[in-house]
């Protein structure tokens, strides 16, 4: 178990200005609490024979950038190697069918 000093010292590093920053930031209004975008359906034939496509895209990307990332980072997020390549393998799909046009 760690010692509450190496704690001090990660939030120490963290806020290195002892929330000074934040402080300026709250009381001048520009830091509103995240709110997330609503989910909205598409309405038109188009939109809906799209979005599954398009879901589909972005996550292969955020599978692909997992790829990028050391074992500190897959760590940090608390994934392994092995998790990351069965997710890397799920985006392999699209990537087969690009090459074969």
């Amino acid at each position: 178990m760690r010692k509450l000093n190496e704690y001090l010292v990660t939030i120490d590093t963290i806020y290195p200005d002892g929330y000074e920053r934040e402080r300026v930031f709250r009381d001048a209004g520009d830091m509103v609490e995240a709110q997330p975008f609503p989910a909205v359906k598409p309405r038109t034939l188009m939109g809906r024979l799209i979005s599954p496509f398009a879901t589909w895209f972005e996550k292969r990307r955020s599978r692909l950038s997992l790829r990028e990332l050391t074992p500190e980072q897959l760590h940090d997020i608390g994934l392994s190697r092995c998790e990351t390549t069965a997710e890397l393998e799920k985006a392999y799909l699209l990537s087969a069918l690009r090459r074969s046009f």
